[in-house]
């Protein structure tokens, strides 16, 4: 199976706390509050992936434990491109800072933004 086909049949628990953690994190990137930091960090349920240059961009990813597995293969095998629903949150350094929760649909982030 494809990883795209692999991600598109993820059914993850508690897709609103996540919806709901992008929401924030994107207001607090819009509201140039949040301190970029590049790598991996354990936030309990979920971790908070940041690289510094993906399709240049800083992107900040939110990955639920369950598919933090898939996620680190598409990070290997898909190195430039979004591997899901991103959020253009600001800028900095004169570079796009990007979000994304890997494994919620966009229909549910798009949402929680509103």
């Amino acid at each position: 199976m494809k990883l795209r086909e692999e991600l598109s049949k993820v059914n993850l628990g508690n897709k609103e706390e996540y919806a709901r953690i992008f929401s924030k994190l994107v207001k607090q990137s819009k509201n140039n509050k949040l301190k970029f930091k590049v790598g991996v960090f354990d936030k309990g349920k979920y971790y908070l992936v940041n690289e510094e240059n993906r399709g240049g961009s800083y992107f900040i990813h939110i990955v639920p434990k369950e598919v933090y597995p898939l996620f680190c293969k598409m990070q290997k095998e898909i190195p430039h491109s979004p591997l899901g629903f991103t959020v253009l949150a600001g800028k900095l350094n004169n570079k796009e800072v990007r979000i994304s929760c890997f494994g919620v649909q966009c229909n549910l982030l798009g949402k929680s933004l509103f």
